[in-house]
């Protein structure tokens, strides 16, 4: 009888040449990220995450409402700590004009 542990590990391709005790991972194997694209910028601190606007906002290069509940693909930075409280910023691209949004964390 099988259980889903054994489906997951049925469903990937593992090459000849992978050993485990050297590469541990298919991710590290292939040289990647799990998170993939969206890791892209993970040195330096930046995720990308779905981002979905919490209020109406109106946009200061091109004068457009911007509804709440748009979703955008943002970019997240950890930019510091309030006591134990880390504060995030995120920053997303305008899909009407070149400008971008900064939405910060301020939980004070």
């Amino acid at each position: 009888k099988p259980t889903w542990e054994n489906a997951k590990v049925r469903n990937f391709y593992y090459p000849p040449d992978f050993d485990y005790k050297k590469h541990k991972s298919l991710n590290k194997y292939h040289g990647t990220h799990a998170l993939r694209e969206r890791a892209k910028k993970i040195s330096q601190g930046i995720l990308v995450i779905r981002f979905e606007m919490p209020f109406n906002i109106w946009c200061l290069g091109c004068n457009n409402h911007v509804g709440m509940g748009v979703r955008y693909n943002a970019e997240k930075k950890k930019i510091g700590m309030y006591y134990t409280t880390p504060l995030y910023e995120f920053r997303m691209k305008c899909h009407l004009c070149d400008n971008y949004f900064v939405i910060r964390t301020d939980p004070k």
